[in-house]
């Protein structure tokens, strides 16, 4: 069996041209890639360069040998990073989702069930987020819809209803519910990690102007000292349950059927057995 790492030296010495070159490229001397270029010779039983008094180069046997080489060393690192990839997978349950309020807990509560796994997450308001799922992107997804039964096994885990915050002096502060169109060309203050709700936002109000903000912090002090009809940007009941700050803003909710969402835990139906656990605990 041959040395993979003599079609290495092979490739380096082809793609510098020289043995001198080479060697450097390779951190070793030049004696011991010439020595190394002549055990591969005698090991295929072939002549693979033409020797000249300074000069070593490949004849067609060599030229031949480097594509082979090439193609060889190639599929050796696609092997080697599927194996860790497999491996990765085996000791990670990844999860997309389409909203970001659920992450903790969920986190929180695979960490508990799968001990010694790591948790992936990862907030997407891409629509194919199902697809992703059954594409093996994901082992686990929090979607907005019910996904297929035929092909998913899920369950719902909770619901959310979208709010607006509104300053008290706002024109349209004494409403008791708005839709979306309402609101329509005004601008707000968003938070950037929304998953679906920003698609939802900017579909319905084509004409507003969206600034994001990427940490929540920041958002919450620009929103109690701005006059953007925001909290964060659009708050939910979900948030609004879990958040400890006081605000004067008057909060209003949203009209749009859109603005009602049940969330689904879902897998394939294949891991079913795997994620019975994370399952059970929504039951």
């Amino acid at each position: 069996m041959i040395e993979i790492h003599l079609f290495e030296q092979l490739v380096a010495f082809a793609s510098c041209g020289t043995l001198s070159a080479a060697a450097e490229q390779l951190h070793i001397s030049q004696p011991a890639l010439s020595r190394s270029m002549q055990r591969l010779e005698d090991e295929l039983g072939v002549k693979l360069f033409d020797r000249q008094k300074s000069r070593l180069t490949l004849n067609e046997n060599g030229e031949l040998t480097v594509q082979y080489a090439r193609n060889l060393l190639m599929q050796e690192e696609s092997m080697i990073e599927q194996i860790r990839e497999y491996d990765r997978k085996k000791r990670t349950i990844s999860v997309g989702s389409c909203t970001p309020v659920l992450i903790p807990d969920f986190v929180s509560l695979l960490s508990s069930l799968y001990e010694g796994m790591t948790i992936s997450t990862e907030v997407t308001g891409d629509p194919h987020l199902a697809e992703q799922l059954r594409e093996n992107k994901y082992q686990l997804a929090i979607l907005h819809e019910k996904p297929d039964g035929n092909i998913f096994y899920s369950l719902p885990i909770e619901s959310e209803h979208l709010y607006v915050s509104l300053p008290p002096v706002h024109p349209l502060a004494d409403a008791d519910g708005l839709y979306l169109k309402d609101l329509d060309g005004q601008t707000f203050l968003l938070y950037s990690q929304i998953g679906f709700w920003d698609g939802l936002c900017r579909r319905k109000m084509p004409s507003s102007r969206f600034l994001l903000q990427q940490e929540m912090d920041v958002l919450g002090e620009l929103v109690e000292n701005s006059a953007f009809p925001a909290f964060p940007a659009f708050p939910t009941d979900y948030v609004m349950k879990r958040s400890r700050q006081e605000t004067d803003r008057v909060i209003i909710p949203i009209l749009d059927e859109e603005a009602n969402v049940t969330y689904y835990c879902a897998c394939l139906k294949s891991e079913k057995a795997r994620f019975t656990p994370v399952f059970r605990h929504f039951r």
